[in-house]
């Protein structure tokens, strides 16, 4: 069911699509005084790398006509931030007035949890306190505000088991704990860092005896790009091997 709300003395109905306030490319046209809702989506139009997806998307919805009855048509709706956006890029006496409007409009809403969003780097939209990193295995990063302070709860690898991690803070006080590394594990990574460093060893042997002279022989350019990689790790690889056998593992989310 449409929501209304009144600006000036506009009637605008924002659609509920997925928990969240919409308007159509019409009702922004009749609260900016436009005479044609095309110049709203012109405006997108000029402007479509200034918008993600949280902010404009295409719905479909039921409109009836005189002829065909009721239809599914494809409609092209603007989230409140959209709507404020559009507003930017809008020309009409009454685009800055609708600005500070929806403004509101969006204070009142982010008041609700549920219907908070933050856009990621990478302009994913994601909840509330839930943030993009890099991380092949566990890329998002979730945190709860506990009595007015920010508290980690956890890396996940999905954003529905990051926003799981903050209902279970709420419900239990607990937070996701890094897992500990046993000795085996220690002892592994030791053994598999050692065996890398011996056969670095013997690929630099093979690259001063075979490959360096040929690639010389050929006059190669790649002489010149492999001389200073192979010397620049060979000087540290002393100093790596000395200390391997009391190395820690750093302890990472899994």
């Amino acid at each position: 069911m449409p929501n209304q709300f009144v600006f000036k003395s506009h009637t605008l109905e924002a659609i509920d699509h997925e928990g969240k306030l919409w308007f159509t490319a019409a009702t922004l046209a009749s609260a900016l005084e436009y005479a044609d809702a095309r110049s709203v989506t012109n405006i997108y139009n000029r402007n479509t790398d200034e918008f993600t997806s949280c902010m404009s998307l295409v719905i479909k919805m039921v409109t009836s006509g005189k002829i065909n009855g009721l239809q599914h048509k494809a409609v092209r709706v603007f989230s409140l931030r959209g709507a404020h956006l559009i507003a930017m890029f809008a020309s009409t006496p009454v685009a800055k007035e609708f600005r500070r409007w929806v403004l509101d409009l969006i204070e009142k809403e982010s008041s609700i949890p549920q219907s908070s969003t933050v856009i990621a780097p990478h302009r994913e939209c994601l909840p509330k306190m839930v943030y993009h990193h890099r991380s092949k295995y566990n890329p998002y990063r979730a945190y709860v505000t506990d009595n007015g302070k920010s508290v980690y709860v956890g890396c996940y690898p999905t954003v529905e088991e990051a926003v799981a991690a903050q209902r279970q803070y709420f419900n239990t006080g607990e937070v996701k704990r890094i897992q500990e590394i046993s000795d085996s594990e220690k002892e592994m990574f030791i053994g598999n860092l050692q065996a890398i460093l011996h056969n670095f060893r013997r690929i630099d042997e093979i690259w001063r005896a075979q490959l360096r002279p040929a690639l010389e022989a050929m006059d190669s350019k790649l002489v010149y790009l492999l001389y200073d990689r192979f010397n620049d790790s060979m000087a540290v690889l002393p100093t790596i091997e000395s200390r391997v056998g009391r190395y820690v593992p750093p302890k990472l989310p899994r």
